[in-house]
């Protein structure tokens, strides 16, 4: 049996004893501040024992919250609604229950699969399956479980060593940020591949779904251009631990751009006025958007320039404007991978009217000006209307309708008879669904950030009489458990291209 860190991957020395002998739980007392900072029991290993995941009190770990608590976002999403929700107990100041676990699957969110002895499913973070693991418990309802694997008793071959020193559930680890990163990234693109059909079988019953293997990244690290940290009144500068309200100080973040961290270095303890930091970075042109405007402490200079109201950021060779508050791909270069794909996928079928629906800053509309004859954009979020101004401006052949596009679309003239539409992670309005259907358009590539909502809207348009042609995830966000898709869909109807 190895005790394994899951961010470490290095062995600690073979026990042969079980769990019960070899842990005792207690509260650690000394920790607990004055009601706001009570830590839940932890485990205290044997002396022998010089490597536990457990050596340092262990703060409640819920998981990915913007994935495992969605409603539709993975196999327990039943239990995540109505009674079961309100009847989810979470195992804060309560010691610790130990299970042995055979992880068996891989779950939406980034959660190893296994069994409790009582029959209930048990979503554990920092797992692999294939694994034999020792995992305490951190939540439980009626149907399943929620824990965190504290003990590897056999081993992945696919497990590996973390980079990063923040990742991982022991104390003064937990950032949360990452999920993946105890797994070798062609395991990771695998498993995440296949949370993309189990998805598309479970919620939009496709059994066969043409879902292609996932376009990895090469190196998988060091590509976030955006980053949101938060700030101390003592100027200290980090991420809040996951599923908590305690602080974690950052020096660097592993899958952050190196100038990304330059910034964060640059004002770390040196700054003060705000509890928020957003520092943003344009890869290709190393433009930089910091905000607010920072104050300096007496004493620090100033390293770092900030306020800016935008930053200019280029994408397979088109120029963009991007201010604040608009939205804009994290990763550049599996953007260009992405947006190159559906752009591919668009032209092959020749299209003349092309409609960019949740358009943003105009990043696809920049893209397709140049290859056919008119482009409609449809954004109703203000903040992306100075951009989109600024980055489609110069072509005469594309126009611009601000407005819901659950509204805009349907009726929408001259008809398109090609769509491109990359909805939030709540996905595609059923309103916006149904003008798609009673419209012309031939072909839809739909760019998603969330293969449930994907599932959904997906199963309503190929009921409505269009055909699944491919589902491409890309990688988007290495070492975390988050997944963009592109779909490709093409009306059925013959009639549509001309060919009776």
């Amino acid at each position: 049996m190895l005790l394994v860190s899951p961010g470490s991957g290095r062995p600690g020395p073979p026990v042969g004893r079980g769990v019960a002998s070899v842990a005792s739980y207690v509260v650690d007392r000394q920790r607990c501040r004055a009601g706001h900072e009570r830590r839940p029991a932890v485990a205290r290993y044997d002396s022998d024992m010089t490597t536990s995941l457990l050596d340092e009190p262990v703060p409640f770990d819920p998981g990915a919250p913007d994935a495992a608590d969605d409603a539709v976002a993975g196999p327990a999403r039943r239990e995540r609604a109505g009674r079961n929700r309100r009847r989810k107990r979470r195992l804060v100041d309560q010691p610790r229950v130990p299970i042995t676990l055979e992880l068996t699957g891989f779950a939406h969110g980034g959660y190893a699969i296994g069994r409790a002895p009582d029959g209930r499913v048990v979503f554990a973070s920092y797992g692999i399956p294939g694994e034999r693991v020792v995992a305490e418990i951190t939540g439980e309802a009626p149907t399943y479980l929620e824990a965190t694997v504290v003990q590897v008793l056999e081993a992945s071959p696919h497990r590996v060593t973390a980079p990063c020193r923040y990742f991982g559930a022991g104390y003064g680890q937990q950032c949360g940020g990452c999920q993946l990163q105890h797994i070798a990234y062609p395991e990771q693109l695998r498993l995440k591949t296949e949370v993309v059909r189990e998805q598309l079988r479970r919620i939009g019953k496709f059994e066969d779904a043409p879902v292609l293997p996932m376009l990895g990244q090469d190196p998988p690290w060091a590509y976030r251009n955006h980053m949101r940290f938060t700030v101390r009144r003592d100027g200290d500068v980090g991420f809040m631990q996951r599923g908590t309200h305690r602080f974690l100080k950052i020096e660097e973040c592993a899958i952050a751009l190196p100038s990304v961290n330059r910034a964060l270095a640059a004002v770390q303890g040196r700054t003060f006025g705000t509890r928020q930091l957003s520092v943003r970075v344009g890869e290709h042109t190393e433009d930089e958007l910091v905000q607010p405007t920072l104050q300096w402490r007496p004493g620090r200079t100033r390293r770092l320039r900030s306020g800016q109201p935008f930053l200019r950021e280029e994408l397979l060779g088109q120029h963009y404007r991007v201010s604040a508050s608009a939205f804009f791909q994290v990763n550049t270069r599996q953007a260009e991978v992405l947006v190159a794909y559906a752009l591919d996928r668009l032209l092959e079928r020749q299209p003349n009217v092309v409609v960019d629906a949740y358009s943003g800053v105009g990043t696809f509309a920049a893209q397709l000006a140049a290859h056919v004859d008119q482009v409609i954009t449809i954004e109703a979020q203000t903040a992306a209307g100075d951009d989109a101004e600024a980055n489609l401006g110069q072509f005469k052949n594309v126009t611009r309708v601000v407005g819901d596009v659950a509204h805009v679309l349907p009726g929408l003239e001259p008809a398109p008879d090609a769509l491109v539409i990359d909805p939030p992670r709540a996905g595609v309005e059923r309103a916006v669904l149904e003008g798609i259907i009673e419209s012309p358009t031939r072909r839809v590539v739909y760019v998603s950030c969330e293969p449930a909502t994907l599932a959904r809207d997906l199963r309503i348009l190929v009921d409505a009489g269009f055909q699944l042609l491919e589902v491409q995830p890309v990688d988007m966000f290495p070492q975390t458990q988050h997944i963009e898709c592109v779909a490709v869909l093409d009306r059925r109807d013959p009639r549509i291209y001309g060919r009776e």
